[in-house]
């Protein structure tokens, strides 16, 4: 009928009126002719044989020999129930009596091969299909490709379920689907795929599986929920979805992918990582080289790789991350709209690396290390919210799964100017976003933290090149560090200054002043007095002691302030060493003062 349409829609129909009868005739008879094999093969098509999908799986258990996975091999699959179609021992003994001696206990059976179920489900004119498939143990590799393409091969069946419960997998399992409702509940798997290649693919939930190795690929999904399971590792790869949900997850390598994973080759981003490699020349295409790479470049536990397209709300939620040799990376390279990572435990380090646009919230986690790479959403436009307590003391960087963690601290990591500028980065970023919140508290611990770093870097440059400069940058650092914590602290300068003030007037207690003239001779005359022998008591002359102590110290105090300040009166009321002391603690009083100033000014502006 389409060919009958596009024919139609290239023919003027004034020149058809002036056709002669016998072309006209001949017009006729070709589309008789058309419209007879599309009907025939209508038919052909229609009346082709199916299988039902309960023979396909008693062929799998049957068979004694492995099948050879063929993605061109299809059968068309025929349900005898649309609305619930239940694969299992139970329902498989029931057609084939047979098929107990496959059957390894009272409810499970098992595959001994390789087993590969592809097929076309046959179109659905009145309900959608719920297939379940539980209580089988895979031996060998499992190939399901079920797809629900009908005559209409875009329809979209989105009330259509495929799950898997209380099976067992003991080597991969691959997924091909198109548009059906995923579901896997209480299986255990050793190596999970799961590929959807085309753009219809409604929902997807894991939940309460034990998997050691999950690789996602779909081209499109509506909402994929990863929740209660313990999984080995986590590899999103070239994936989008509307929303993806991670919950109460707990990721710890079940099994040494080293010992057990000979497969271990089909890992996307490291296969392509290996390939590049072999395209530059520095690794050689044989399977043992490649293998030596794959399996030793980059252990992980969670990885994200879908900067391409984008994850609309991404949510990691209540996730334990285990790692006794904190070498296990989790990786978060992933483009999204909305990200939250709240409530987790990372024992591994953590590279975070995303790419949000809208809503970024980093709260409630408990990391070992993090380098925060992340290209955070303009504020305050946005909503950003990143408990610093979380982050502190725990940044550090890395470029990537292959490079070294960058921590800034030995001399070799502080030779290495690009690394340590790209950590300050990561503070920088933090430092932004709590200042466009006006988050003053925050804003100043990240900025303490990053000169730290840079003091760091002053005291190897001054060790190793010395230097005037590098001298007066580690120092003058310093003490900008103990004065006012680097600008950040004012109060901090306020108190400095009084101790420093106090600790000068003791010095000038000590010595004559123009101020003090003869307070100082009045006070040793009535402490002679008050230690000879008098009849008439000590009292009076202890009184007179003490004021004499408290004139001269006031005085000394008022000398050491008009100092600091350098207020001044003309002349240096001193003679002799303190005459140098004052000149010394004017210009200290000076400098610190100004810095003291900046300070104030700078929490004032932020």
């Amino acid at each position: 009928m389409i060919f009958i349409s596009l024919l139609l829609s290239k023919l003027d129909i004034n020149r058809l009126a002036k056709m002669n009868k016998l072309t006209m005739k001949q017009l006729y008879f070709l589309l008789l002719i058309t419209i007879a094999i599309a009907q025939s093969s209508h038919a052909q098509q229609k009346n082709k044989a199916k299988t039902p999908l309960i023979d396909l799986f008693y062929q799998a258990i049957s068979t004694k020999e492995e099948i050879e996975f063929n993605g061109s091999e299809f059968n068309e699959i025929s349900l005898s129930d649309y609305e619930f179609v239940e694969i299992s021992p139970r329902t498989i003994i029931a057609k084939y009596p047979d098929a107990k001696r496959f059957l390894v206990n009272d409810s499970i059976m098992v595959v001994n091969f390789d087993t590969n179920i592809s097929g076309f489900i046959e179109d659905f004119s009145t309900s959608d299909a719920k297939i379940e498939i539980r209580n089988f143990l895979f031996k060998g590799d499992t190939s399901i490709n079920l797809n629900l393409y009908g005559e209409l091969k875009e329809e979209v069946f989105n009330a259509s379920d495929l799950s898997f419960k209380n099976c067992i997998f003991e080597d991969r399992l691959w997924i091909w689907f198109s548009n059906f409702v995923l579901e896997f509940e209480d299986n255990e798997i050793n190596r999970l795929r799961l590929i959807n290649e085309s753009m219809i693919a409604p929902k997807i939930t894991i939940n309460n599986n034990k998997i050691n190795s999950l690789d996602f690929w779909t081209a499109a999904a509506k909402d994929v929920l990863i929740g209660n399971n313990q999984i080995g590792y986590l590899e999103v790869d070239l994936s989008s979805a509307l929303t993806m949900s991670i919950i109460n997850n707990t990721f710890e390598r079940i099994k040494d992918s080293n010992a057990t994973d000979q497969k271990f080759l089909n890992s996307t981003i490291r296969l392509r990582k290996a390939q590049s490699l072999v395209s530059e020349g520095k690794l050689k295409w044989d399977r043992d080289s490649i293998m030596n790479f794959i399996m030793n470049k980059g252990e992980r536990l969670l990885h994200f790789n879908s900067t391409d397209r984008v994850i609309a709300d991404l949510r990691i939620v209540g996730n334990t991350f285990l790692d006794p040799t904190r070498s296990k990376l989790v990786i978060f390279d992933q483009q999204s709209i909305k990200m939250k990572i709240s409530n987790n435990v990372f024992e591994a380090p953590v590279i975070l690396s995303p790419a949000v646009s809208s809503d970024f919230i980093l709260e409630y986690n408990n990391f070992y290390k993090v380098n925060m790479s992340a290209a955070l959403p303009s504020t305050p436009q946005n909503h950003v919210s990143i408990d610093w307590k979380d982050l502190k003391g725990k940044l550090y960087y890395q470029e990537d799964e292959d490079s070294l963690p960058y921590f800034g601290q030995t001399d070799t990591e502080l030779k290495d100017t690009r690394n340590f500028y790209n950590l300050i980065a990561g503070h920088s970023r933090l430092l932004e976003v709590y200042k466009s919140y006006g988050n003053l508290d925050d804003a100043n611990d990240v900025f303490l933290d990053m000169k730290a770093l840079h003091l760091e870097r002053y005291e190897y440059l001054y060790r190793t090149e010395g230097g005037t400069t590098n001298f007066f940058q580690l120092y003058l650092n310093k003490l900008l560090s103990v004065y006012t914590r680097h600008g950040t602290d004012p109060a901090q300068a306020m108190t400095a200054s009084l101790w420093i003030i106090i600790f000068f007037s003791f010095i000038y207690f000590f010595f004559p002043s123009d101020w003090d003239a003869s307070s100082k001779s009045k006070l040793i005359a009535n402490f002679k007095t008050f230690i000879e022998k008098n009849e008439k008591g000590y009292f009076k002359p202890f009184l007179v002691v003490i004021k004499g102590l408290i004139t001269s110290f006031f005085n000394a105090i008022t000398l050491s302030v008009n100092s600091f300040v350098t207020l001044g009166f003309g002349t240096i009321p001193t003679r002799g060493l303190a005459k140098y002391i004052c000149i010394f603690q004017g210009f200290l009083g000076w400098f610190l003062l100004s810095i003291f100033i900046v300070a104030l000014i700078n929490q004032i502006l932020i």
